[in-house]
């Protein structure tokens, strides 16, 4: 009986052994077999393994970008050692030229007055000499004394005939054109023809009455010939309809080398000031063209900063230290403050130094209306300024260098001067720049 009871539970465990599925043998063997080795190792891994061998890979990536980069990179590089060096060697020439004996600015304006006034009495010393120059020597000796004094007095006679001008002149149309006008153009033979009535060297004053200021109009010049006649063309006009006692200088650097606007125009002020008491002094890009003449080129109580609306610049005031452009100084000012800086080899920031040096002493700077002191700007090739590191270190010490470093110690040499019929041209060697400042 148990012989065949165990043979039929045996049959029964053969017949489920054949009907069970191969998946639920092999799941039954996946649930109960050991676990091989490379699953023991890879849940063995630590995780700083994992993160060194990230940050390895970052690591290849950007020496990759760098590979590819080191050119670029290493050319501003060798440019940022470049300029270092340059700002030590300005270090090393502001030193010298403070060193190299610079006048007291007190003296040297003492100086200046005295040889101004020496230039002016030999300028009509040689011109009433060479009025006389026609006659013989016998009444050269007998009439010389008496023409000059004769001369003087009737000049005086006539001032004390005329008038003063009005304050407010007469004659001004105000806007000369609009926003979408166009800038005429015209030779230099016909604004001769047209105005004949200006001076030899550009010189003009009303007849009819006596002019209440004597202003120098005074234009760092280079390569812009074109630029120049169109400003002719519209300045003169303005100007005599503001009935002043003006002249225009052309201030112009000789060669191709390094350029160095405050130079040029401290030059032309200290060459204006020898030849006439101008009571003030515009200095004028000559790429700016007035489009109001109401907007007065007469001599302002305080500095006049005279460009404040330029078509350039959406006729706003970019920033307020900013006086370039058109400016008005009187000269007592212009002394006060030692004129230009002459360390601004390049184009740009002259004229940011200037301001810092007359808030220095206190001289605020005015401005007319916006709509009124509006210029146009003629289209031109903008020049590379220089290095903003160089101009920066200046500026901060605009303040303290005003005494030894300006028109008194402007070192230039004047190559010719010529006076044309429309202004008079200055040409002007301003040397090279000193170590640093190139």
């Amino acid at each position: 009986m148990y012989t065949r009871y165990q043979a039929l539970l045996n049959t029964d465990r053969v017949r489920e052994q054949q009907h069970t599925p191969q998946s639920s043998q092999q799941l039954y063997r996946y649930h109960h077999d050991p676990v091989s080795s490379t699953n023991n190792l890879r849940r063995d891994i630590p995780p700083i393994l994992i993160l060194l061998f990230f940050l390895f890979l970052i690591i290849i990536i950007l020496s990759q970008i760098l590979v590819v980069h080191s050119s670029r990179y290493g050319t501003n590089f060798s440019a940022m050692q470049k300029i270092q060096g340059e700002l030590k060697q300005m270090d090393e020439s502001m030193e010298r030229i403070l060193s190299a004996n610079v006048l007291p600015i007190d003296k040297w304006r003492l100086l200046f007055h005295i040889q101004t006034y020496l230039y002016r009495f030999e300028y009509l010393f040689n011109f009433y000499n060479n009025q006389t120059n026609s006659n013989n020597q016998l009444s050269q000796q007998q009439t010389k004394p008496s023409y000059l004094l004769n001369h003087i007095t009737n000049k005086t006679s006539s001032f004390k005939k005329r008038k003063y001008c009005p304050e407010q002149p007469s004659q001004l149309k105000g806007r000369i054109f609009d926003e979408n006008g166009t800038v005429s153009n015209i030779s230099l033979y016909e604004m001769e023809m047209n105005y004949s009535n200006v001076r030899s060297g550009g010189q003009w004053s009303p007849t009819h009455c006596l002019a209440r200021h004597r202003v120098a109009i005074i234009i760092p010049y280079r390569d812009r010939f074109e630029h120049l006649l169109t400003l002719l063309y519209y300045l003169h006009p303005i100007l005599q309809r503001q009935e002043l006692d003006y002249k225009i200088y052309v201030s112009e650097q000789i060669g191709n080398g390094t350029y160095n606007k405050a130079v040029l125009m401290n030059a032309a002020f200290i060459y204006a000031s020898s030849e006439y008491d101008f009571q003030c002094f515009v200095f004028h890009d000559v790429d700016l063209i007035p489009e109001d003449d109401r907007n007065m080129y007469s001599c302002p109580i305080f500095p006049r900063h005279m460009s404040v609306a330029v078509n350039e610049m959406n006729y706003k005031l970019t920033y307020e230290e900013l006086i370039g452009g058109v400016f008005n100084i009187r000269m007592e000012h212009f002394l006060a403050v030692n004129g230009y800086s002459n360390l601004y080899w390049g184009w740009g920031a002259e004229d940011d130094d200037l301001y810092y040096r007359l808030k220095e002493i206190s001289l605020k700077v005015i401005r007319p209306p916006s709509s009124i002191a509006r210029y146009r700007m003629l289209q031109h090739t903008k020049r590379t300024p220089s290095i903003w590191n160089k101009r920066a270190k200046l500026l901060y010490s605009a303040a303290k260098r005003y005494t030894w470093d300006g028109v008194s110690s402007a070192r230039y040499n004047l190559t010719s001067i010529i006076s044309y019929p429309l202004f008079t041209h200055i040409l002007i060697d301003v040397g090279s720049p000193p170590p640093g400042f190139s």
